[in-house]
């Protein structure tokens, strides 16, 4: 009879064991997705995509795309870079921002592309008319400072470089 609660003892402290151990695993691999996610949004691409880019103005931003560029200025003691579009006409909008592959990007005056996180690039954009779009990008490197000149790329539709603030 001692015996079998000896085991049964012995079978309950191991279980014990296996509950914390996943629970730290679990932890671990939840912190090292967003170590990666973080890496990646931090580590700024050195060229150019390798599809043909167009070059368009603000001006043909608002009219063809019904989208304004409100601000672009170094912000967070130089940590981050904020962009924020006014959406003027929802319809138009969404012909240039309904494509993931669309989602806005930074390209600096020496060619270096900046991206938000895959999280918020997957995210869907609200556009709707007189809408707004706020986006933070990380300034790797500080390579972005004010009066920087600035590429906001769509694709492969690039606005005309813009100083930064």
């Amino acid at each position: 009879m001692q015996a079998i609660n000896a085991i049964r003892t012995m079978n309950l402290m191991n279980s014990k064991k296996v509950i914390p151990i996943l629970f730290v695993l679990v932890i671990l691999a939840t912190i090292g997705m967003y170590a990666n996610n973080v890496y990646k949004a931090f580590y700024p691409i050195e060229s150019l995509p390798k599809q043909t880019i167009t070059t368009i103005s603000q001006e043909t931003l608002e009219q063809t795309y019904g989208l304004r560029v409100n601000l672009v200025a170094v912000t967070a003691a130089g940590g981050l870079v904020d962009v924020r579009l006014k959406i003027i006409d929802g319809e138009k909008a969404k012909t240039l921002l309904s494509d993931p592959q669309n989602f806005p990007s930074l390209m600096t005056d020496n060619g270096v592309i900046l991206r938000t996180s895959e999280e918020i690039a997957k995210q869907g954009i609200k556009i709707e008319n007189d809408g707004n779009l706020f986006l933070m990008f990380p300034n790797s490197q500080n390579l972005i400072k004010p009066g920087t000149q600035v590429t906001i790329l769509f694709g492969n539709t690039a606005l005309e470089a813009i100083p930064s603030k």
